[in-house]
């Protein structure tokens, strides 16, 4: 690695053995899977050997979903099932020539054959050279050419213009966690290309966990997703058995939450109902949408409590932030829910409670139109569109305000209250943990409307047949479920998830399809990067 002043404590980690990675359950499944993809990739590219394979998990959510783009805290696990890239780095140390563009050429190729092929090229000078493709075979390259042009402002001029930069990056794509199933396959993606990057220009140790993390993010928003940035957080900053407790103000943080030591043990119980969540697709309808109802939730909060309308308000957690600087709560005044939330998890869900119901009542449960919500926030006309409706898009006549905001003061009491469970332990600690998934089940399904027939029918087999708490992770509308299961219940609450709904939505489904969508795993290891 060049010598530099940027070196940082905290980069992508290198492993040495895949037990560093993966359960002694899956390890032997796992280790012919990297063996293949070795040897897939010597077909692939001439006979040559990879020299690293990056790793970026795929995450469940167990706590906080749709409160992480309001700036939120949540509770998320890294998963064992993610996508691996093999790659081999093509370095020249011939001289520059003058006026001689300084190239470098990546090749993609992907083991599921639907994902096309594609060579794309990048002059160095100009990241901006690099176009995105928005439909086609090949439009899954676009996560890792975001990722490119992500990590490129932060790459240090050295690096950029050493002789032995790279000409060209071969890459081959593996991936276990099934597209849209709200498993975060996406963010992976855009994870392991950045840590393709930042080896493949040896700059893996200028760059640490967590600007790689914002940097992610904001590589992801450029493909049109309005991330609020818990997956990849959980991606790179996952650890073995432990959720992890993601907090974004007033920066990036991520502190090992462990799940209640028991006996008997209790797993996770993942359920991808095979119900696609394309956010790309449906994002204007549905993900986008929630984002603008809050957005303008913020901003009719913010006039009314007569607070500023500026950036510190644009978001519910910073205004959260600003009202109680202003308005500040005292323990020895407030009553009732407020002070037993205060008593039971701390200032922080008091807040909650007490800011929950004053906007309860400053903004209406009904959908608005838009001419309400233009008199509610005072912005009117081209402003309008400007401030709600042109970052990302959304379709909608109506806006439902008041029942989004609902949605993150009780899904944010929730994280609260379920840290609080895991930190405290003992008897009945998973009872109780079980409560508050189903809790949250509610919320999103009738006060966010993220359901559909399928995530309700799976959660309601669980829950009836011995999970102690099933809720939708991710974005919904689709995708999985989580379900917190004692281990001596699995086999009853995957049984019946088989005969109660795979058989019936899908009768022709195989016992491999169903291995496939239906996982039992605990917390596991986040991104890495394998030196071959």
């Amino acid at each position: 690695m060049p010598s530099s002043s940027r070196t940082t404590q905290d980069p992508i980690p290198s492993v040495d053995g895949l037990d560093r990675i993966y359960s002694k359950q899956r390890l032997a499944k796992e280790g012919k899977r990297w063996d293949s993809l070795h040897t897939q990739f010597k077909e692939e590219f001439d006979g040559d050997s990879p020299h690293f394979i990056a790793r970026a998990p795929g995450r469940v959510n167990l706590m906080g979903d749709h409160v992480d783009h309001m700036r939120f805290s949540c509770l998320p696990a890294a998963l064992e099932i993610d996508i691996l890239m093999a790659v081999r780095v093509h370095t020249t140390s011939a001289e520059d020539k003058e006026g001689e563009k300084r190239m470098v050429r990546f090749n993609l190729h992907n083991t599921t054959k639907r994902f096309e092929p594609i060579t794309f090229e990048s002059d160095l000078a100009d990241p901006e050279s690099v176009q995105l493709l928005h439909e086609g075979g090949a439009r899954w390259a676009n996560y890792f050419k975001v990722a490119y042009k992500g990590l490129y402002p932060h790459l240090p001029e050295h690096i950029l213009n050493a002789q032995t930069r790279p000409t060209q990056i071969d890459v081959l794509v593996d991936g276990t966690i099934p597209p849209e199933s709200s498993l975060s396959s996406s963010a992976a993606m855009t994870t392991c290309s950045s840590i393709v990057v930042l080896e493949a220009f040896q700059a893996r140790n200028l760059i640490g966990r967590r600007e790689m993390a914002e940097v992610a993010i904001e590589s992801e928003r450029l493909v049109g997703v309005n991330s609020g940035g818990m997956d990849q957080a959980a991606s790179i900053f996952g650890v073995t058995g432990s959720a992890l407790h993601i907090s974004f103000e007033p920066e990036l943080d991520a502190v090992p939450t462990k799940l209640p030591v028991s006996k008997p043990p209790h797993v996770l119980l993942i359920a991808n109902t095979l119900v696609v969540s394309d956010k790309k697709v449906m994002g204007p309808v549905q993900y986008n949408l929630r984002v603008c109802e809050l957005m303008m939730a913020c901003r009719a909060l913010a006039k009314k409590f007569d607070l500023p309308q500026d950036e510190s308000t644009r978001l519910l957690k910073p205004l959260t932030d600003v009202y109680f600087a202003k308005n500040p709560l005292k323990q020895g005044e407030v009553q009732g829910e407020v002070k037993e939330s205060w008593e039971k998890w701390g200032e922080e869900a008091a807040q909650l409670v007490h800011l929950r119901e004053l906007c309860s009542k400053a903004l209406p449960e009904h959908a608005l139109s838009r001419a309400e919500v233009e008199e509610v926030t005072g912005i009117k006309g081209g402003a309008y569109e400007k401030q709600f409706l042109s970052q990302f898009p959304v379709r909608a006549d109506t806006f439902a305000l008041g029942k989004r905001v609902q949605h993150v003061f009780n899904e944010s009491l929730n994280v609260l209250r379920f840290k609080s469970v895991c930190q405290e332990g003992g008897e009945g600690s998973y009872k109780e943990l079980g409560n508050i998934m189903h809790a949250s089940q509610q919320t999103l399904f009738n006060v966010y409307e993220n359901a559909c027939p399928e995530l309700e029918a799976v959660c309601q087999l669980a829950e009836s047949n011995g999970a102690l708490g099933c809720r939708p992770t991710g974005a919904g509308w689709g995708g999985s479920t989580v379900s917190l299961v004692e281990q001596g219940n699995v086999e009853k609450v995957i049984n019946a998830l088989r005969t109660g709904y795979y058989a019936k939505k899908y009768p022709n489904m195989t016992d491999e399809e169903f291995a496939d969508a239906v996982l039992v795993s605990q917390p596991a290891q986040g991104a890495c990067i394998y030196a071959i």
